[in-house]
């Protein structure tokens, strides 16, 4: 191939790449450096007919940049956690979130965490708040913090992938976080 042509094959992409280095620091510019994930919704009960239990995230994804934090509100008075797990293992039916706590992350979480008493099986008072499995921060599955019931705290993501979580006590709670930057 002569140079010419090398040339003429080489400048449309330069453009190319110049553009997306251009465009992706843009995008993790407009990513906050902090945003706002909170534990919203009742538990409604009618007796001998059901417990309907609508606690929820109040949002299904949010978008940070590396490194920023998330601040973790509960607005249920139940406790709950914050816990990143892989995207296969957030349920998407009825019999995949029972699987969470048979043999499945809920359970995993719940023993690093000390709900469960490893002997016995029983479920006890959490004596671990935070579970950090990785480097420093929130940058792998199995990273997990718990939100105290009525309260807040804070985690502080990083990597640059991707993160999918989940609350082990109540798997249908569930999204992800779009890092970026």
């Amino acid at each position: 191939m002569t140079r010419r042509k090398l040339k003429r094959l080489a400048l449309p992409a330069l453009a190319v790449m110049v553009a997306a280095a251009v465009a992706v620091p843009a995008f993790a510019q407009t990513a906050p450096r902090t945003t706002t994930l909170k534990s919203v919704g009742k538990v409604t009960f009618k007796a001998n007919r059901y417990v309907k239990d609508g606690v929820h995230f109040n949002r299904d994804a949010v978008t940070i940049r590396r490194g920023g934090t998330l601040r973790l509100v509960d607005e249920t008075r139940q406790p709950h956690t914050f816990s990143l797990v892989r995207r296969s293992q957030l349920p998407r039916t009825m019999r995949q979130m029972e699987a969470c706590f048979g043999r499945g992350p809920c359970d995993d979480l719940a023993l690093a965490h000390g709900a469960v008493n490893p002997d016995t099986g029983e479920e006890q008072e959490p004596t671990t708040p935070v579970v950090n499995v990785g480097a420093a921060g929130f940058n792998r599955p199995g990273d997990s913090t718990l939100i105290p019931p009525g309260g807040r705290t804070s985690v502080k993501i990083t990597g640059s992938s991707d993160k999918y979580y989940l609350c082990a006590i109540h798997p249908w709670m569930l999204g992800k976080v779009n890092v970026a930057g």
